[in-house]
């Protein structure tokens, strides 16, 4: 009787070994596994801030003038972009530059258009303002408008008279 309890002990001592063994390789690999998306975590979170510090996010509208209004959300540029880099970004875009800046003539083929010397219809760029909430028009041309993270730029097919 001794002889078969020594056997039954040396097989529990076997099975509670290949336990054990069982359970330290599963933890070595989940150990393992953890750090190695911890890493992987940390490696493109800081990926992620590189890219947001030489990025912004700008909403950008196009308005054709004909009820017609298409709008293009949180589109990323590099920072120190312009306004007229954010319309380039997502239209068909035809300008003129001279010293004052830049003259947009044509937004995915819709053109300027002269009805006389003192009439016509024209791109103009308008900005949100957060403050006083309502759009202005652009300070500058919109060449030299340096755009923030978070801005709302309104192009415009807009009918004038003099």
């Amino acid at each position: 009787m001794a002889q078969n309890e020594l056997k039954h002990a040396s097989k529990q001592g076997r099975v509670v070994t290949v336990v054990l063994i069982t359970l330290l390789v599963w933890a070595l690999v989940s150990s393992s596994i953890a750090s190695y998306l911890y890493l992987e975590n940390e490696r493109l979170s800081s990926m992620l801030r590189s890219y947001k510090a030489r990025t912004v996010l700008v909403n950008i509208a196009i308005d054709y003038g004909n009820g017609s209004l298409v709008w293009f959300n949180s589109t990323p540029l590099p920072a120190g972009s312009s306004a007229l880099t954010a319309l380039t970004a997502v239209a068909k875009v035809e300008y003129k530059l001279s010293p004052m800046g830049a003259y947009v003539v044509s937004v995915n083929g819709v053109s300027e258009s002269l009805v006389s010397k003192n009439e016509g219809y024209s791109w103009l760029w308008y900005r949100y303002n957060f403050e006083k909430k309502v759009l202005e028009m652009g300070p500058v041309a919109a060449d030299k408008y340096t755009l923030a993270d978070g801005d709302i730029i309104v192009w415009r097919y807009e009918h004038w008279k003099f």
